[in-house]
């Protein structure tokens, strides 16, 4: 199949994905959310209704259901499940619009793009990240270079991981009365598995953490946590910040500028929602140059 390289962007309120694939899609969607409730939201469809569907798929492809997995689909694949989601994109991308994923933090970078289909913000490994663009669950991840398990980012095949900069973050609380020599507020962390080098960069600024545990994934939830308490929260300072309206701001002991990547499938180039979208996050006006380059 040959794909258009002259795509132009289009709202992604707009696509409409063939009733062929439409099951593909909620089992994408389960597999991004981790839930059939946030899973049926997305889909405007009844919870019973995306369970059904899903399970006859998990049914029908023999797909292994794995909770615990901590890297890929934790909701199964195979060789076909991977041709019928890269399939999926294929029309996807030829149809203008894209899938990325990323985590609470770094969501607020794709708002402004318009032509991405909603996807439920979680923290994840950058190998579950990997896995999913490889296996065309998604099109693109935006991830933290903190997180990669060394110095350089991890060789990937079939995949590029693109830098696109750095991003200056800061903390965001409840609002409430400024204490003169308040110590440092506690702040609310995603788990350590999936946040490895987040906790080690506030360690190092002398920030006590608090890890917010398994049922923390969308903004509500964390901002929720938040507004109960006198925690605080690690969050980009982009201007404006529409996510996060209403909640006090800090600054970090010490400046934290956190490199960013982008997670491609190989061939990307040739896609031109996808070079489309590198030029507006390389451009974003939120992030700085990264150091030496």
């Amino acid at each position: 199949m040959v794909l258009s390289t002259e795509a132009v962007p289009r709202p992604a309120h707009r696509y409409r994905l063939p009733a062929l694939l439409q099951d593909i899609r909620l089992l994408d969607l389960l597999e991004l959310s981790g839930t059939t409730q946030e899973a049926a939201r997305l889909a405007c469809l009844s919870q019973p209704t995306v369970s059904r569907r899903t399970r006859l798929l998990t049914n029908d492809f023999a797909l292994e259901v794995n909770r615990r997995r901590r890297e890929g689909c934790c909701y199964g694949t195979s060789p076909v499940m991977q041709l019928l989601r890269l399939g999926c994109r294929a029309h996807r991308l030829a149809s203008g619009v894209a899938r990325l994923g990323t985590d609470v933090l770094l969501q607020p970078l794709m708002e402004d793009c318009h032509w991405l289909l909603p996807s439920p913000a979680r923290f994840r490994s950058v190998a579950s990240w990997l896995e999913l663009v490889r296996q065309g669950v998604i099109d693109g991840a935006l991830v933290s270079g903190l997180e990669f398990p060394g110095d350089a980012p991890p060789q990937a095949e079939d995949l590029e991981l693109l830098p696109l900069g750095e991003l200056p973050f800061g903390l965001v609380m409840a609002p409430g009365p400024t204490l003169p020599a308040r110590p440092q507020p506690t702040v609310l962390v995603p788990n350590r598995a999936v946040a490895q080098g987040l906790h080690r960069a506030l360690q190092q600024r002398g920030l006590p953490l608090k890890t917010a545990g398994n049922t923390c994934h969308t903004p509500a939830q964390w901002r929720q946590r938040l507004e109960c308490s006198d925690w605080a929260m690690a969050f980009p300072q982009l201007e404006p910040d529409h996510w996060w309206e209403g909640l006090r701001r800090l600054p970090l002991p010490t400046p934290l500028h956190i490199p960013l990547w982008l997670v491609l499938p190989a061939g990307w180039r040739q896609q031109g929602v996808l070079a489309h979208t590198v030029d507006q996050l390389c451009t974003h006006p939120g992030l700085t140059a990264r150091e030496g380059a």
